[in-house]
This record gives structure tokens, C-alpha cells and sequence, in this order.
């Protein structure tokens, strides 16, 4: 079984300096800036042995380990049985224990000292030959699973398998009504750690039905309904530290509001998107009514040690109106103290940035930059499409949104140019081909510096939703093509319309300036998956330096 502890992104923070030729210091502000006198494969090496290191699995005088992890703030301590996790600024503790493992009352109990490896960033503990308890420290979090390599003795008459966890440290289990969490509750019988999310698979892939059971002495049982599963099988909780929702007065949890539609993290903060919530107020931390339905707004929360907390309810501001149906808060990204967010059914004609809108372009969207001083918030900049690149009706800019740094990526599925190529002059020939903008900031002032299309190698076609998803990392930027209709396949291979719907990515990269695109990413031909029809490769993107990883949510494959 495998549970993910906490899966919050953590970012690589070194007090690194390197000599420029002027002789003055130069600070790394970011993980993916590379210092001068570097290769950037020799500083992302540098940077993979630090996050290596500081993961690492480190003995303890007198026996057992311990694992630090930033993402976490937790430091773990393993003693051949079990583990411990104690969380930074906090009293409590909390940790498992695998006690048994069986088919209703016939249960193998573990016993004695397992076979302990320990190398790197995993730990194992060889407990017999049916089962190995195994945890992997990473920038996630800490993962802890259980590889069950053979059917238990005992299988049969329709009895599930049962997997029983013993609890440790200062927090009481208690198990929810649905069977599918777990609370772990302080003295106060509030929630600190929820485990949830449990899935269950067989080597096939094929998923298993299952649920918590509260077990005897506080223990946790694991229940899988594993009858006709091949082994080995893995089953997968998550544990996570907060259950999020909106904090009256700033902002509550009304009926529809689909708070979480979106959501963004970097170091302590996340940012959630509720696009239908319906208040017609504006500014920062405002006092939510009724009055505009769907109009949308969006929340910022802070972690200090492991409590969490809403800092700012966000709504736009006098530049940018709280209007109905704008869905606000459809999309969201956050680096840093600054957080974007988009609003991609706004309706107003205008364009550049802090124009004053108005209503005269139905879907045209926006969206908008927020930044952090202290604890304190603003809103700095509402962002439309510039000269190049105009602002029409059913563009639906801020369908999809990304920061990193002083630059912001903006998509707009929904717009209608057929031209290609960056900062062509737009026409209105090729309704839903989409487009991408970048947007930068320096002192404080926001800029229009690209008009992103596909350029000679990718074309821009009527409904390929050029702009559906967006990625950003340094001077690399990913658009994503959901419904691109080429047949190709690999790189750079040179498209047709060939295949409905398979979807397409684009990659474009800067130099000063100057943005060119890199590269026109479809699957590979081989066994490394292929673009079919109504694949929609490009649903979702990410990237960060050198690696790119691209959604395909309707591909049909059954490994």
C-alpha cells in the first residue's frame, strides 16, 4: 500500500552566491535560475545531489533512522516497527504500525525485527516474504507503502483482505461515516491529519473496492474486496494535514460556489478558485453577499508551522468589476507573493493593462494579478490582451493561467485567429484556434512582451484550443492544444488533420526577449504511447526546468 504524507511542493532554497565578472555577488532568487559560470545541466545536477542529500535517510545513535522533509515541516523517526512523525511548532505527534495482515480472523501478526535497507532516499523493512514496508523521502512528501507480492493464506468464502494499522503518538483515529477518511484528532477533537483518498489496484491496474474499518485498541483497518486480483496489489491512502474551506466573514461555503474548481501552491500558500460564487462585492477581504451570481472569487490560505490559516478572500478590484456570470476564480496559479487569477467569462471590449472595462465583448475573460507585503494584499494589475492580440467576444481569456517569477502566462482557449507564429497580427478566420500571452513585470509595472500561436511547425486551426492549459518555468513556457486533430506523432513531426481531437503541446523558450518555439510535442510512436483520436493530449501541462509532463485524460490504453 502506498500513502503519500502531505503532498505539498517544496522548492529548493539555497543562500547561494556566485561571482559576476564585475566582482559583485550574485543572489539566486529561483530554483531554476542558473549562476552565472554554470551550464544549466550542471546546475540542475547540483541542485538533484542537494535535494538527494537533505531527503536522505540518516542513522540514528543507538539504532533506527530518521527523514527530514521540508514540504512536510515533519521530521520522522523510524525504529524498525514503525514510524513516528513529529511536525515543527507543534506539540503532537502521530505515526502507523503495520501489526497484521489476512483474511478475517485468519491473520498473519508481524512479529520481530524485519530485514532493515536503507539506501538514500528509501527505507525498507523486509518483513517476511509476502510482505515489505517501504518508504520513499522526496520533495512530495514522505511516502510510505506496502508491496503485498503474493495472495495471503486464508483467501476465500468472500472474506476481504484486511490490512491492520496500529496507531502511535498524541492523536486519537476516528473513522468517518462514508468509511473513506480517517481523522486524526487532538486533545481538542479537532482534525490535524485526515487519511483519505484510498484506492486500491491489482498488477493488472484493475481497481478494487475498499474502505476504512475502525479496528480494536484505536487501530485503523485497511479493507479490500480483492477476490479475482492479480498480485502484487498496492493500496493507497493519503494522509493530509488540512481540510480547507472559506472562513466567514471573508467569504463562505454557499451551495454551488465549486470552491477548489482550481487550485495553485508554492511554499506555504495555497490559492483555491471557487468560479460560481455569487457575490457582487469588490476588493480585497470584502464582505460577500448574494447579489451576483456566479461571478466567482478566489482564497488565499497560509500554513505557520502545520496550522492553516485564510489570510485573503480575493475579489477584482475597481480596475476590473465583480460582475455576474465572470466566474472568477476559474483559474489560479501563485509564485511566491504573487498570485494570478482568471476570469475567463468576464465580458468586457477593452484591452491592455488596467484598462477600464466595460461590457461590450460577451466571454471576452481576464485576468488578474494580486500581490503580497507583509500579510497584507493588493491587486496590481488586470490584464487584457494588448495591440497584438486583441480582446473579442468568446476569446475566453484566463480559461488558463501561470506565474513564475515577473512573468505571467495567460491562455485563451476560445480565441480566433488563424495567423501563426509569435506576435502575428490576429484576424478573426479560424474560430477557437486559441492563443497564449505572456505578460512580465518590472518595478512593479506590468507589460505585454508576447502573443504566443503555433508557428511553422504546428499550425493554428479552428477549434484546436490553443491556450487550454498553460506552464511556466524561467524562460520556458508550455501551451497545451487539447483538441488538435493531427494524426503525427514524436517531435517536431509535421502535422495534418488526421485524427480528431488527439491534442497537441507546444513549446516556446526566451532569450532576452525574444520568445521562438522550441518545440511541437506529440506522443512518440513506439511503445512510449501514441496520439490517438480524442486523446486530448494537452488537457493539462507542466513543466519545470528541463522536464515537461502533458495530460492526455481520454486515452484509451489499458496498461
Amino acid at each position: 500500500m502506498s500513502a503519500r504524507l502531505i503532498p505539498l511542493l517544496s522548492f529548493l532554497t539555497l543562500p547561494l552566491f556566485s561571482e559576476t565578472p564585475t566582482g559583485k555577488s550574485q543572489q539566486i532568487t529561483s530554483p531554476d535560475q542558473v549562476p552565472q559560470g554554470l551550464e544549466k545541466s550542471d546546475w540542475a545536477s547540483i541542485r538533484a545531489a542537494h535535494t538527494a542529500w537533505e531527503h536522505s535517510f540518516m542513522p540514528l545513535q543507538g539504532g533506527g533512522f530518521q527523514a527530514r522533509n521540508k514540504a512536510q515541516q515533519w521530521t520522522t523517526k523510524f525504529d524498525g516497527r514503525g514510524f513516528v512523525a513529529k511536525s515543527k511548532d507543534a506539540e503532537w505527534q502521530w505515526g502507523l504500525e503495520l501489526k497484521s495482515y489476512g483474511f478475517g480472523t485468519h491473520q498473519t501478526t508481524v512479529q520481530g525485527q524485519p530485514e532493515v535497507k536503507a539506501d538514500g532516499q528509501r527505507l525498507s523493512y523486509q518483513w517476511d516474504a509476502s510482505v515489505q514496508e517501504w518508504f520513499v523521502n522526496d520533495q512530495r512528501g514522505l511516502e510510505h507503502g506496502f508491496t503485498v507480492d503474493q495472495r495471503p493464506e486464508g483467501a476465500g468464502g468472500g472474506v476481504a483482505l484486511d490490512v491492520v494499522l496500529g496507531t502511535r503518538g498524541t492523536l486519537k483515529a476516528s473513522v468517518a461515516a462514508d468509511a473513506q477518511t480517517v481523522y486524526f484528532r487532538d486533545e481538542a477533537g479537532a482534525p490535524v491529519v485526515n487519511y483519505s483518498g484510498l484506492k486500491v489496484w491489482d498488477s493488472d491496474g484493475k481497481v478494487l473496492s475498499s474502505r476504512f474499518v475502525a479496528g480494536p485498541q484505536g487501530s485503523i483497518v485497511l479493507r479490500v474486496e480483492e477476490s479475482g486480483a492479480r498480485y502484487p496489489i498496492t493500496i493507497d491512502p493519503m494522509a493530509q494535514q488540512a481540510y480547507v474551506k472559506p472562513v466567514e466573514p471573508l467569504g463562505y461555503a454557499g451551495a454551488n460556489d465549486n470552491f477548489g474548481v482550481s487550485v495553485a501552491v508554492s511554499g506555504d500558500m495555497v490559492v483555491v478558485g471557487a468560479n460560481l460564487e455569487d457575490s457582487s462585492t469588490t476588493g480585497i477581504n470584502s464582505t460577500p453577499d448574494e447579489g451576483a451570481f456566479n461571478a466567482g472569487a478566489a482564497y488565499v490560505f497560509v500554513r505557520s508551522g502545520t496550522t492553516w490559516s485564510q489570510q485573503a478572500y480575493l475579489k477584482p478590484a475597481a480596475v476590473g468589476t465583480s460582475q455576474a456570470g465572470d466566474q472568477f476564480g476559474w483559474s489560479v496559479a501563485v509564485s511566491g507573493d504573487t498570485v494570478v487569477v482568471g476570469a475567463n467569462f468576464e465580458d468586457s471590449s477593452t484591452t491592455g493593462i488596467n484598462s477600464t472595462p466595460d461590457e461590450g465583448a460577451t466571454n471576452a475573460g481576464a485576468a488578474y494579478v494580486f500581490m503580497r507585503s507583509g500579510t497584507t494584499w493588493s491587486q496590481q494589475a488586470y490584464l487584457k490582451p494588448g495591440a497584438v492580440g486583441t480582446s473579442q467576444a468568446g476569446d475566453q481569456f484566463g480559461w488558463s493561467v501561470a506565474v513564475s517569477g515577473d512573468t505571467v502566462v495567460v491562455g485563451a482557449a476560445g480565441e480566433s485567429s488563424s495567423t501563426t507564429g509569435i506576435n502575428s497580427t490576429p484576424n478573426e478566420l479560424a474560430g477557437g484556434a486559441g492563443a497564449a500571452y505572456v505578460f512580465v513585470r518590472s518595478t512593479g509595472a506590468w507589460s505585454q512582451q508576447a502573443y504566443l500561436k503555433p508557428g511553422a511547425v504546428g499550425t493554428s486551426q479552428a477549434g484546436d484550443n490553443f491556450g487550454r492549459s498553460v506552464a511556466v518555468s524561467g524562460d520556458t513556457v508550455v501551451v497545451g492544444a487539447n483538441v488538435e486533430d493531427s494524426s503525427t506523432t514524436g517531435i517536431n513531426s509535421t502535422p495534418d488533420e488526421g485524427a480528431g481531437n488527439a491534442g497537441a503541446a507546444y513549446v516556446f523558450v526566451r532569450t532576452g526577449t525574444t520568445w521562438s518555439q522550441q518545440a511541437y510535442l506529440k506522443p512518440s510512436a513506439n511503445s512510449l504511447g501514441y496520439g490517438g483520436v480524442e486523446d486530448q493530449f494537452g488537457y493539462s501541462v507542466a513543466v519545470s526546468g528541463d522536464t515537461v509532463i502533458i495530460g492526455a485524460p481520454f486515452e484509451d490504453s489499458s496498461t
